[in-house]
């Protein structure tokens, strides 16, 4: 009796403990982004450029009204710039808007309840020792187990456009973002990618937005 209350007590204290670090972000005004952009010369010749402007996260409570889910909209505008005269000719270009998004803790895998769970203990790790019930699996006494991840951080493409000319943009307005399965902070960095291709060399650059949590 007093072994299955301190088993549900260790696994109330965790859930708890899992549900404040995942709360989410109440709604609030759109969090501004500072603009940012990067350049490069080409051996080609040819000056190439990437900005990212008018970027805004707006979080907002998820819709599912789980702790283990984060929902927002986003707004930004990607631009590249292809300057110069450069030696040989550019075949062809492209513009890449997107987000990056880290999840601290992945709990994709779920959990389970019932049966004689045996998470098992970490390797190099004695039985009595106190990180024995930390990760990958936690052990939460007796017959419940969640599956602890390792943090994830995913790409999400925005937009994509060919370079018609020298110059490009991509614009969304509020586009939807979320992510599931997440036990900890998400975080949010926009990125922008400018591409050009001649007969002798390929060549990219790369724009990211400051960090924020969704």
């Amino acid at each position: 009796m007093a072994a299955n209350l301190l088993g549900l007590l260790r696994v109330g204290g965790f859930a708890a403990a899992l549900l404040c670090v995942s709360a989410g972000v109440a709604a609030a005004d759109p969090l501004p982004v500072a603009d940012v952009a990067q350049s490069a010369d080409t051996d080609d010749g040819w000056h190439l450029s990437a900005a990212l402007t008018r970027m805004t996260i707006n979080s907002v409570p998820n819709m599912a009204a789980t702790a283990f889910t984060r929902e927002g909209f986003v707004t930004g505008k990607a631009s590249a710039t292809i300057d110069g005269n450069g030696a040989v000719a550019v075949n062809s270009g492209t513009l890449v808007l997107g987000l990056q998004l880290g999840c601290q803790i992945d709990l994709s895998e779920g959990g389970s309840v019932g049966g004689d769970a045996d998470i098992g203990i970490n390797p190099g790790l004695g039985a009595g020792d106190a990180l024995s019930d930390i990760g990958p699996y936690a052990d939460l006494g007796g017959n419940v187990s969640i599956n602890l991840l390792p943090g994830t951080i995913t790409n999400v493409g925005l937009g994509k456009k060919s370079l018609k000319g020298r110059t490009g943009e991509i614009v969304v307005h509020d586009a939807h973002v979320k992510v599931d399965a997440c036990g900890g902070a998400v975080s949010v960095r926009f990125f922008a990618t400018a591409m050009i291709d001649t007969d002798k060399s390929d060549d990219s650059v790369n724009a990211y937005g400051d960090i924020l949590s969704l």
